[in-house]
């Protein structure tokens, strides 16, 4: 098997044909031509990997060969033999003809050989570049994830089949618009955009991308920075999988779950306050009546157990009302949040709720109650703060903002872990998203988007 580097050379003289012939025939195979024409010949019969061509020629100078074979020969490597003066034709092969270097005549044996041997290794490059792209290029092509390539100023500069799938777009209004304008919420894809910028891969990000009937579908992005040789950035990859239905099916079962948790609590506080408390209640009417029928019974005990009785049933009424909140259900959200806020003392609470909040259904409002609760509970309890911040605003979906500003506490801690899991529950029962900070002697916060779409 011949291993050795096959190289054309063109040039109208034959004796420089036969000079370089005879000069490197033991360290390469050499093919030779005496035109333009028959070194374009000579690249259709055999697999050239270095060719090197004189510019002074008859008919087609070098520059304008090389310029020639640039689409329908890309691979072998282009070298340019001219006078020093023809600093024209080096500027133009450069530009047009993509050489890869240019030797001045008289040549050095030495130099051009180590140039040669230079080039085929750029050549093999180029041959590994070009089965990594093809086979990258089959990947991309019939995978069934979206895949987006941008540029560093966000514009599309290339995307799969998938893409146009997910979307339903068409490639020219595509080619058109860049990626920040596929993401719903502008502060996730300026998120995104952020993560690439710090040559950091994305792996599972969660979003809504819109398509042009003006569905959201649930998306996972996933992507990596791409680089040049010199490391530069020159673009980014992003492979979207659609998670829509897996997320109806999931939020479903969130969905039952905290229906089938808010029955359940309907239920016992029904059954506590018509059996227990009803109960107690006609215990204390007995006890007032005994202390009515018998004037001479000592009045302190029967006064002590009727004030015990008093502190049981209203301690009864209490844990009815945190398990089912009459102002809740009668009044709505907003009344049963400042309720609450009113019925803890030594907590300054500020709450701002947004004047264009649109009517939400019952299920929604309960949650966004659990979760206030969830976190007021916490904060009083792990926190010691004095400060507790709730704000409610809508912004492409409804975004619920509590912070306080305690002490903080750790977030794996199991007394304030199935708070933290009740909440995150609840969130994902909406399709929301949410952001829990919290740190030893630092305040806690907690952002929650949920989308108010069906």
């Amino acid at each position: 098997m011949n291993n050795r580097i096959k190289v054309l050379y063109i040039d109208d003289e034959i004796l420089n044909l036969q000079a370089f012939k005879a000069m490197y025939r033991r360290q390469f195979e050499i093919f030779t031509a005496r035109s333009a024409d028959e070194g374009l010949q000579v690249l259709k019969e055999q697999p050239i990997e270095v060719v090197i061509s004189d510019q002074r020629m008859p008919g087609k100078t070098g520059v304008d060969f090389f310029e020639s074979i640039v689409n329908i020969h890309p691979n072998p490597v282009r070298i340019l033999l001219t006078a020093y003066s023809d600093i024209n034709a080096i500027i133009d092969a450069i530009n047009r003809g993509q050489v890869y270097r240019y030797v001045t005549k008289p040549w050095s044996e030495y130099d051009l050989k180590l140039t040669i041997e230079n080039a085929y290794q750029l050549y093999l490059l180029k041959e590994q570049n070009n089965k990594l792209n093809l086979k990258y290029k089959e990947i991309y092509t019939n995978s069934t994830d979206p895949i987006v390539l941008f540029d560093t100023n966000g514009r599309i500069i290339e995307y799969n089949k998938a893409t146009l799938n997910l979307l339903d777009d068409d490639e020219q209004a595509l080619n058109q618009t860049t990626f920040n304008a596929l993401i719903y919420d502008k502060n996730d894809a300026k998120n995104i955009i952020e993560i690439f910028k710090k040559d950091k891969n994305i792996e599972g990000f969660e979003c809504q991308i819109a398509t042009k009937k003006g569905e959201l579908k649930t998306c996972l992005i996933s992507g990596n920075v791409i680089v040049d040789s010199y490391k530069n950035v020159v673009s980014y990859q992003a492979i979207i999988k659609d998670i829509t239905e897996q997320t109806k099916v999931t939020q479903l079962l969130f969905k039952k779950a905290v229906e089938t948790q808010e029955k359940e609590r309907e239920r016992i506080s029904r059954d506590l306050h018509d059996g227990v408390g009803q109960e107690l209640i006609a215990l204390k009417l007995q006890l007032e009546q005994l202390k009515t029928d018998t004037p001479n019974i000592e009045n302190s005990n029967i006064s002590k157990l009727s004030t015990n009785l008093t502190q049981s049933i209203n301690q009864l009424r209490s844990i009815c009302y945190d398990i089912l909140p009459p102002a809740l259900i009668e009044y709505g959200f907003n009344y049963a949040l400042n309720q609450l806020a009113n019925s803890i003392e030594h907590i300054d609470f500020q709450i701002t709720i947004s004047e264009d909040m649109p009517p939400l259904d019952k299920e929604l409002e309960t949650s966004l109650y659990r979760i206030t609760q969830e976190f007021i509970n916490n904060s009083v309890k792990h926190s010691k703060c004095s400060k507790i911040k709730i704000g409610i605003r809508i912004s492409n979906g409804l975004h619920l903002s509590l912070s306080d500003n305690g002490e903080g506490f750790d977030l794996n801690n199991s007394s304030s872990g199935l708070g933290i899991s009740n909440i995150i529950y609840r969130v994902k029962a909406f399709n929301g998203t949410y952001k829990f900070n919290s740190k030893i002697n630092k305040e806690t916060s907690l952002d929650i988007k949920i989308p108010l779409f069906t």
